[in-house]
């Protein structure tokens, strides 16, 4: 395996453990959004608008974990 192919493995590694990471954050958030009232918090949101960009977040979160998935699998 030459040097290329080595940094073009090591790039793909990376880019899996961004999307996973991302992939959490971006659940996190979501969980946060949907749960915010009854952790105590109070943004003056609407909770449906809330409801709906928490919902959004976990789905984008879930394809990004996904997305990380498939790229560390295929290697």
């Amino acid at each position: 395996m030459n040097l290329e192919q080595k940094e073009r493995r090591n790039q793909a590694n990376i880019r899996a453990v961004y999307d996973l990471t991302m992939g959490l954050l971006w659940s996190a958030a979501g969980i946060f959004f949907l749960t915010y009232k009854y952790l105590g918090f109070d943004f003056g949101f609407d909770q449906l608008a809330a409801g709906i960009f928490g919902i959004a977040c976990i789905g984008y979160g879930a394809f990004r974990i996904w997305r990380g998935y498939k790229a560390k699998k295929g290697q």
